[in-house]
């Protein structure tokens, strides 16, 4: 496999990773050995994209550094307490403490990615220039597998500026189009009905470290 490197922007920086990574590892210890993985990564998820992403008055004041600790952990008994998993809610006081909170989509990125890992699946996220129908995605993830040897959970994202070309993405490695004709195939996958949404020229593998 041709491989070329460069660098791109990534979401976190280095220490905002490590500090998701730290949480998040020991959030699933925890939750592992209650055997509640899946339950507690799915609210983790739920919190970041149902609250933080849409009331940003609460991701506000979670992380605003001038309101008082105990100010904090009661704005979480009234919010969280009785609607999330115990182990969530303890380890939102614990980041309230230690002024950690703005990690809270770190910690998510990772949590779920480490979930995936311990469950043999990867997280691959595609951007295509027009929508792909259902069975267009079903082959598409039938081919992923396939490619990466693993199971795959597939997020779509569609980017008319990708000029129907195919991008896969997986954690900072980037697909672009084919890589040594493994993703050509797609194309011959999917059908005629989503060449377009997956037509792309040469293929390119850039690592971020």
């Amino acid at each position: 496999m041709t491989e070329q490197t460069k660098k791109i922007p990534t979401v976190f920086d280095s220490e905002e990773q490590h500090v998701g990574e730290v949480y998040a590892r020991a959030l699933l210890g925890v939750a592992q050995g209650s055997s509640k993985i899946d339950s507690v990564v799915e609210q983790l998820e739920s919190l970041v994209v149902d609250v933080l992403d849409k009331s940003p008055k609460i991701e506000f004041a979670l992380t605003n550094p001038k309101m008082s600790v105990e100010d904090k952990w009661g704005m979480i008994d009234r919010v969280f307490v009785g609607k999330m998993d115990p182990t969530l809610v303890t380890l939102l006081k614990v980041l309230a403490r230690r002024q950690r909170l703005g990690s809270l989509r770190a910690i998510q990125k990772s949590a779920s990615e480490l979930r995936d890992e311990m469950a043999g699946r990867i997280q691959v996220q595609v951007t295509v220039a027009s929508a792909l129908d259902r069975s267009a995605q079903d082959a598409l993830v039938s081919k992923l597998k396939t490619v990466f040897n693993k199971d795959v959970r597939l997020n779509v994202k569609v980017d008319p500026s990708v000029l129907g070309g195919l991008i896969v993405r997986v954690g900072d490695t980037v697909f672009d189009g084919s890589v040594d004709g493994q993703l050509a195939a797609l194309r011959a996958t999917v059908g005629q009905r989503s060449e377009t949404a997956l037509r792309s020229a040469s293929g390119t593998l850039v690592q971020t470290p």
